[in-house]
């Protein structure tokens, strides 16, 4: 859901280790103790096992679920004078480009988080030949670590994406600018509150302890190439039972009405007592979509 100057597109994606699921019930059935709810019954009786073991189109096991987000508005004229004073692009004739400012949002879940956390994993962005990043973050390794600390509940960034912070939700914009609300699905029926106005971009009201930390590289002027993983690499921290979510942010020029779309893969390494480290993948297409 957005208002008109903001478009919201969100997607499921699976991803997939080469762990079937039907094995994976029976390898968690096996190994593991039986918890206190499980009856004589289901202990003892296979056919009741297979009769709730999950279905090969449900995730279990070492899998995982990513719902993705898009939101996308047209790019304030003002910041795109400040990114072509300082780009050998500036000749180019804005009147034949549109500049887009999107946010990605990721919001993983582990399928079975009593058995399986996530270690690390890379992110890959592209936008279509012809279409060009001129500006991204955060940069820097370590930038949401920081914001992880403070501790506060909502995420804020600029217009221009010069600054990525926590700052607290309701934060109010300039009177003088519109504000557009939106909101993001972060979860089956779960959904996370937004706004975006011109004067002070964007706001996410979610909580600094669910975020990933990351850093970014350009890998050609329409890829970008993320690293993601638990915050305080090194350590061993488990992040179960909650999403886990990471949020990346462009501005994109692109050839005049053609909305840019993004493909999205994402490349995983997972680990669990039953099944050590395993690699998960999933790759997703979301569409290009005007924005007024």
């Amino acid at each position: 859901m957005g208002d008109n100057d903001i478009s919201v597109e969100s997607v499921e994606l699976a991803l997939l280790s080469e762990i079937e699921q039907s094995s994976a019930a029976l390898m968690k059935d096996a190994y593991l103790p039986p918890s206190e709810e499980t009856t004589d019954e289901e202990r003892f009786d296979p056919d009741l096992h297979r009769r709730d073991s999950p279905r090969e189109d449900e995730l279990a096991g070492p899998n995982a679920k990513v719902f993705v987000t898009r939101v996308s508005t047209r790019t304030p004229p003002e910041e795109i004078e400040k990114i072509l004073s300082k780009n050998p692009d500036r000749r180019t004739n804005t009147g034949t480009h549109e500049f887009y400012t999107m946010v990605l949002m990721l919001s993983m879940r582990m399928a079975d988080p009593s058995t399986t956390r996530f270690i690390n994993g890379t992110v890959n962005v592209a936008f279509p030949n012809g279409m060009k990043i001129l500006a991204y973050a955060p940069k820097e390794k370590g930038v949401i670590t920081a914001i992880i600390g403070n501790g506060r509940d909502a995420l804020s960034l600029s217009p221009g994406l010069d600054s990525i912070s926590s700052s607290s939700p309701g934060t109010k914009a300039q009177p003088d600018y519109k504000v557009d609300r939106f909101e993001i699905t972060v979860g089956p029926g779960e959904k996370i509150t937004g706004t975006y106005s011109k004067k002070s971009g964007f706001t996410l009201n979610t909580s600094a302890g669910t975020l990933l930390d990351y850093q970014g590289l350009l890998k050609t002027e329409h890829e970008m190439f993320w690293e993601i993983y638990p915050p305080m690499p090194g350590l061993d921290i488990e992040i179960t039972g909650k999403e886990m979510l990471a949020v990346f942010s462009f501005i994109i020029r692109a050839p005049k009405n053609s909305p840019p779309k993004i493909t999205v893969l994402i490349e995983g390494r997972v680990k669990g007592n039953l099944w050590g480290v395993i690699p998960v993948r999933g790759s997703v297409v979301i569409p290009g979509s005007a924005v007024l």
